[in-house]
């Protein structure tokens, strides 16, 4: 894959078959670092990495949507991290 990962990039990364919201923390020595939005570190060789494994994050996933059939990736994290957005700005509903 190529070598697209700044830090501070946001992307989704699937592990154990779901999908985290993440933060590239480093990209270094052919190793790169993930943080999810849950705390969890997870580190991959460059090389192991694909594109079922790591997407980039669209930016209206990152602030979220009113109507969740505009969110640009429909899989279970974006729409609970959309629903989490939503109950952040206290807009449940």
């Amino acid at each position: 894959m190529d070598n697209f990962f700044t830090e501070g990039t946001r992307v989704w990364l699937r592990e154990n078959g779901q999908h985290f919201p993440s933060t590239v923390n480093s990209c270094a020595e052919g190793v790169v670092v993930f943080r999810t939005d849950y705390g969890q570190v997870f580190t991959y060789k460059q090389s192991t990495i694909t594109h079922q494994k790591v997407t980039a994050m669209h930016p209206t996933n990152e602030e979220g949507v009113d109507d969740m059939a505009s969110l640009t990736e429909l899989h279970g994290g974006s729409i609970m991290y959309n629903l989490f957005q939503r109950y952040k700005r206290n807009q449940i509903y």
